[in-house]
Formats: C-alpha cells, sequence, structure tokens
C-alpha cells in the first residue's frame, strides 16, 4: 500500500536566478553576491516562529523541485563521473518526491522575510520548513562520498583574460550578473564534456560554452581554463529583427557597440 502526505508551503524564495541552469551546484560554492528572499506567508503565526533566530548563521532550507514534473531512477551528475549513477546516490532534482535540502547563510531578518546568501534554490521555489544548522549534529569531516571521492583530483583553475572581466563587469552594469557564476561552475569540472554541457569546439583548444544567448570563448591546456572572452549569440541579422523572446536584444546592441570586433557576422 501507498501513503499519501500532503505538504503546504509556508514560504516561496525570491531571487534572481530563474532557469535552472542558473542555479549553483551546490549552496557552499554559489558564488555570486546576491541575496535573496524567503518570504514567510501571513496569518499563520510565523511571526513568532522566526522568533529567536538572529544570531544563527545558518539553516536548512527543505523545499520543492517546482521545475522537475518527473524523476528518473539514474542520472548524469554534472561532475565526477561520465556515466550515469543511482539517484540516491545524488543531489539530482530528479527525485520520486521532488524534495531539496540546502543549507543557506542567514544575512537578517524582516518581519517576514528572512534575508540570505549562498543559495542554489530558483526563483518560486516552495519552501517547506527550516531548521538551523548545528556544528555538533550536522557536521561528519570524517565522512566518505563514495564515487565523488576524488572530485577534488579532477578540479581546473578557471582564469579569466583582461578581455573577459572587462566584458563582465559591462554586463554586470546590464544586469546580466550571473555569467561568471555559471562560467567557473561549468569550466571546474570536465569544461568540454558535450553530454552534460553546451560546448563546442571551435578550433585546436579553443572551445565556445553557451549561456543563454551568450558565447563565452575559453582555452584549454592540460589543467587550465581561460576564458579569452564573451561575444553575443546572436548574429547581425538576428539583433535587427524585432521579435526578442529573451528580451535582451538592446543588451546586445549596447554590448556590440562597446566591442565591435566581437560581433558575429
Amino acid at each position: 500500500m501507498t501513503e499519501t502526505f500532503s505538504l503546504s508551503p509556508i514560504a516561496y524564495f525570491r531571487t534572481q536566478k530563474k532557469e535552472p541552469y542558473q542555479a549553483a551546484r551546490q549552496s557552499t560554492v554559489d558564488l555570486s553576491d546576491e541575496v535573496a528572499v524567503i518570504e514567510f506567508s501571513s496569518g499563520q503565526n510565523f511571526e513568532q516562529a522566526l522568533e529567536n533566530i538572529e544570531g544563527i548563521s545558518h539553516f536548512w532550507l527543505i523545499y520543492s523541485f517546482h521545475k522537475n514534473e518527473s524523476w528518473k531512477p539514474k542520472v548524469l551528475p554534472p561532475r565526477g563521473s561520465s556515466e550515469k549513477v543511482g539517484v540516491f546516490s545524488t543531489r539530482s532534482p530528479y527525485r520520486p518526491n521532488g524534495l531539496g535540502l540546502s543549507c543557506v547563510q542567514f544575512v537578517k531578518k524582516e518581519g517576514l522575510k528572512i534575508f540570505v546568501r549562498n543559495f542554489d534554490l530558483l526563483d518560486g521555489t516552495p519552501i517547506f520548513d527550516i531548521k538551523p544548522y548545528l556544528p555538533y549534529a550536522d557536521s561528519f569531516p570524517e565522512a566518505k562520498t563514495g564515487w565523488l571521492e576524488n572530485i577534488d583530483n579532477q578540479k581546473m583553475a578557471v582564469d579569466l583574460s583582461v578581455e573577459a572581466k572587462i566584458q563582465l563587469n559591462f554586463l554586470k552594469d546590464q544586469a546580466v550578473s550571473e555569467i561568471e557564476n555559471f562560467l567557473i561552475q561549468q569550466l571546474q569540472f570536465e569544461p568540454v564534456n558535450s553530454k552534460k554541457k553546451r560546448v563546442e569546439k571551435a578550433s585546436g583548444n579553443h572551445y565556445v560554452l553557451s549561456y543563454r544567448t551568450w558565447r563565452i570563448h575559453f582555452t584549454l591546456l592540460e589543467n587550465k581554463v581561460t576564458v579569452e572572452s564573451i561575444t553575443s549569440g546572436y548574429s547581425e541579422i538576428e539583433l535587427k529583427k524585432t521579435d526578442d523572446p529573451y528580451n535582451d536584444k538592446t543588451i546586445h546592441q549596447s554590448f556590440n557597440k562597446a566591442f565591435p570586433t566581437k560581433v558575429i557576422k
């Protein structure tokens, strides 16, 4: 007999990150400076439930992977294995009950809002519960990680060229702030594995990684990745068309004016 349990969200997560590819692989590797908000429902006495949380630096969040509608018994992890592994040996979001568990850093509380950083959740994520992280109960330095045991040995250094840094700063000023976080997480492990990411070989040791409508050009030499530049994914002809499904053509046009040699013909 299969029992059924129902859960109701107590809060919702609010962040600039809206699509799965924008989420950090884990909350502890979120490299952005964004402060997100957990908005609790009113009329539920949550004001009292949130008392005394100041001074607690980290919280566990129990939530729903609301972007996923199905689960997979075996998944291809983003790093550590080139073969599919059992989903229960991973933190993949494709789970039978779609429940997530993440530890986030507390920033402040304002009424029914908790502000946090270092997270891997998306905008609109339903939150079912929060619990304080307790080092004496939650930390196991001697823990073994099975097939992930030697993952740090596979980690590559990711450097940014001067040009790439200038371009990324330009895009941040245009509210395109997630590219740097994305490229570092994508390129630190298996940077040219096209089964796990949108990457193509351009020529020699030059590759192109796609992020939405942007293209990240990088080189790979031994265990070092160098991001050389960012380019628009639109051609000049595409930018002249009136349709704008991603609402970003104006940004691309400004980018191409600032970096004219990088326009795709």
